[in-house]
């Protein structure tokens, strides 16, 4: 299939998953609030999409699937996933830690280990690297929680710390999702800091 640089969509991650969607005819406002695309984007797209591969997509898979590609992507969105999705749990764990609601602070961190889990459980799976980013862990929901319970008596440090730890997981998840769009073996070789 013919792409184009120009389109959001040819260029998206879940590229695959949004024809599909396209082929089988779900609402275009649906798919763009789902892919984080605009309405146009998906419009445009679709208006290039062979009629040969909806048809196709729509048809079901063929004989000739690349299923270690296909495991292959779906990890690593499945990985994206969760990284958005812990994102949205820790910044839910701050709210409820400034209004000092414990239940809601017990329930989200127990979301947040099964998250951590899961995502321990799938880079498992893939043998991604033999570096483990300490964000990842449990222990580290622990930590965090602990030290910011610890300074509930002083709101202004309470509030900068959450903001420094809010800081460094936004950057530690940016980290890990570009590691997941990353291919798991690249031939290129990799430039030490010592040759530069």
């Amino acid at each position: 299939m013919r792409r184009y640089s120009q389109c959001k969509v040819c260029g998206h991650r879940e590229l695959a998953a949004i024809e599909l969607a396209i082929a089988r005819r779900v609402s275009v406002t649906a798919l763009a609030k789902r892919y984080d695309l605009s309405t146009d984007s998906i419009y445009r797209h679709r208006k290039h999409m062979p009629v040969t591969l909806r048809a196709s997509l729509l048809a079901g898979p063929g004989t000739d699937i690349d299923l270690d590609r296909l495991k292959e992507t779906e990890s690593q969105s499945l990985l994206a996933n969760l990284i958005a999705i812990r994102h949205r749990l820790f910044a839910a764990l701050d709210s409820a830690e400034d209004a000092a609601d414990t239940t809601t602070v017990t329930r989200v961190t127990r979301q947040l280990h099964e998250n951590l889990e899961l995502t321990g459980k799938l880079l498992g799976d893939l043998g991604v690297g033999s570096v483990t980013n300490v964000l990842i862990l449990p222990q580290y929901v622990e930590l965090r929680v602990g030290l910011i319970n610890a300074l509930a008596g002083f709101p202004e440090a309470r509030k900068a710390v959450a903001e420094v730890l809010h800081r460094l997981e936004d950057r530690a998840a940016k980290s890990i999702e570009a590691d997941a769009k990353r291919p798991l073996f690249d031939a290129t070789p990799v430039k030490s800091e010592s040759s530069s």
